[in-house]
């Protein structure tokens, strides 16, 4: 089965390269991982709290 990409998977598949291809060339030290990852997790914390009222 031949795989056929339209043009909204291309455009994502390009995005998704660049940002990888960014992160490549700028990489994170541990500590500044570790932080951001725990901004995230408060963030979605917060917001399923404010969803489930």
């Amino acid at each position: 089965m031949e795989i056929i990409l339209n043009e909204y998977h291309k455009k994502v598949n390009a995005e998704m390269k660049q940002k990888v291809a960014f992160w490549k060339a700028h990489p994170q030290s541990r500590s500044e991982s570790l932080k951001r990852l725990k901004l995230l997790r408060e963030q979605r914390l917060a917001s399923l709290s404010n969803w489930q009222g």
